[in-house]
């Protein structure tokens, strides 16, 4: 004989089946919302990763060696500071600024920013360059064409005597290299000899 259900037990399970409706509606909800925020992590973390592969490929100004040239009273007055670039984009020189800090062996400190001198010369607010080797002329200003590329090799001129202070023995030289266009920053400590030759040039310690 077929069992007629109660109207309260036809309730109760529908109750029972509305809340196993919404445990399910909420478990979902609570899945997509960690789904959400692990995906927007990860896209911050790309953009981030993308940000700074952007600035490495975009390049760095090395400073890989300083050479400075002695005055008549026998201390620094014009150091050159020859350049390599780090990444695989050329850098427009006229994009970079030179924020040189010349610190003398007394303690006394004189700073100076120095931008690109498309004559090629060496002033008190510029810095000149000068041509060392460059096989693919990225580099040619009489054509204006400014640009350290991959395989070029140039040094900068700094006149310490017009813009900051000349170097005696046991004095330091900073150095801060900054790309304007992509914000990219290097930075370099150089320190002179305790003791300098007669004449000629000095090479700096780094």
């Amino acid at each position: 004989m077929r069992r007629m259900r109660k109207k309260d037990e036809i309730g109760a399970i529908g109750i029972g089946t509305l809340i196993v409706f919404i445990a399910l509606i909420l478990v979902a909800a609570i899945a997509a919302a960690v789904i959400i925020g692990t995906a927007e992590d990860l896209e911050e973390r790309s953009e981030q990763a993308g940000q700074d592969a952007e600035k490495l490929v975009s390049g760095k100004v090395i400073i890989t060696l300083a050479e400075g040239s002695l005055d008549a009273s026998g201390d620094i007055d014009s150091v050159d500071l020859y350049l390599d670039l780090y990444g695989s984009s050329g850098i427009d020189m006229r994009d970079v600024v030179l924020h040189v800090v010349a610190t003398s062996s007394s303690g006394g400190a004189v700073s100076q920013d120095l931008t690109y001198n498309t004559a090629g010369t060496a002033t008190a607010l510029m810095y000149g360059t000068t041509e060392v080797s460059d096989p693919l002329n990225t580099y040619d200003p009489t054509n204006g064409e400014y640009v350290l590329g991959e395989r070029t090799y140039l040094y900068i001129t700094v006149d310490l005597g017009l813009s900051t202070t000349a170097l005696s023995e046991a004095s330091t030289l900073e150095v801060f290299t900054k790309v304007t266009t992509s914000g990219t920053q290097t930075y370099d400590l150089w320190r002179t000899p305790s003791a300098y030759p007669t004449s000629g040039v000095v090479l700096l310690d780094e």
